[in-house]
């Protein structure tokens, strides 16, 4: 066998495709290794150390299937880095799976762990073994269950055409929720229900619960976000609810802000501009702030342009001078 983590892959695959309860697999000390990282993510349910008939060590792995609709809790499993074909990567160009839905599973100096956990010990040259994805929709649906906590000074109703308005200390929202989905507001948390476990459902339930938990921290706390501007010759200055931006063009840019948007632009002395933005529609600040970054997007020679304050960027190496 030239290759064994893709051969194990490849029996777990089988047996979820084929909605068997228990998988048997050789084992070693590698695979036991990622079998137990798929053990602490909720992939699988149980697993343990065994031999067969002939005395040789194998895995028991037990699958995990959703009670109602019995869906299996991995979507895929894809091996990434082959004996033939090795794949590293440092601390920061560790794969996001499906935008984080998904973990990768990586081989590093400090053992076994998640892509996650990489990023947080700052782990680099890892060899990335594999990748796994899971159903965007069960985590919608297990987000869906949480009730939303409402802090003090912050009240919600519910009106019969299933409008939900929050109101707090800096303003008022609301959202419009599908009929299918039902809000109720018991004392001082907020629940969301769904009549089926149909995936639409599901996927809703998730959603609306999000959406009326970020109206609830919105009216409470309020969202920030600040954007930096990176270049020389690069200035930005707020003229009443207009945005005047240099940014390297022939011409300069105005970006009018919405009224819900209330934005500073502050230039301190051997530092770059920074724009602030403070709004209570997370959706809102959200967009706008993705609008302005999009009128000079960060190039990955230098990093000049506009970014997120703290936004790591990857940066190329571009061509050298020396070069043959």
């Amino acid at each position: 066998m030239t290759d064994p983590i893709a051969d194990f892959l490849t029996r777990v695959r089988n047996a979820v495709k084929a909605n068997h309860k228990v998988v048997e697999a050789p084992a070693s000390k590698l695979k036991l290794e990622i079998t137990r990282v798929l053990f602490e993510q909720g992939y699988i349910l149980a697993y343990k150390e065994d031999t067969n008939e002939q005395g040789k060590p194998v895995i028991k792995i037990a699958l995990k299937y959703h009670p109602e609709t019995k869906t299996n809790a991995i979507k895929g499993l894809k091996r990434v880095s082959r004996p033939g074909l090795r794949r590293y990567c440092s601390a920061a160009d560790m794969p996001r799976v499906l935008n984080g839905l998904g973990i990768a599973v990586v081989s590093t100096s400090k053992g076994i762990m998640t892509d996650k956990k990489a990023r947080q010990e700052n782990v680099g040259g890892g060899d990335v073994l594999c990748l796994l994805m899971f159903f965007k929709t069960r985590i919608m649906s297990r987000i869906g269950k949480l009730p939303v906590n409402l802090p003090a000074g912050v009240t919600v109703t519910v009106s019969p055409d299933n409008v939900v308005s929050v109101k707090g200390p800096l303003g008022t929202l609301s959202q419009k929720v599908d009929s299918d989905i039902t809000v109720t507001v018991e004392g001082n948390e907020v629940n969301v229900t769904r009549p089926t476990d149909q995936p639409r459902h599901r996927s809703m339930h998730g959603l609306y619960r999000s959406l009326i938990h970020n109206m609830v921290v919105g009216v409470s706390e309020g969202y920030q976000i600040q954007q930096e501007l990176v270049g020389v010759g690069y200035k930005a200055e707020m003229q009443g609810s207009v945005l005047q931006m240099s940014l390297g063009y022939s011409h300069d840019i105005y970006f009018e802000m919405p009224k819900e948007i209330t934005a500073t632009a502050v230039t301190e002395k051997k530092s770059n501009p920074i724009v602030t933005l403070k709004s209570i529609d997370k959706q809102l600040i959200g967009q706008v702030a993705a609008k302005i970054r999009s009128l000079r997007k960060p190039e990955p020679y230098k990093g000049k342009g506009i970014k997120f304050v703290g936004e790591q960027l990857r940066r190329k190496a571009g061509k050298s001078a020396n070069a043959k």
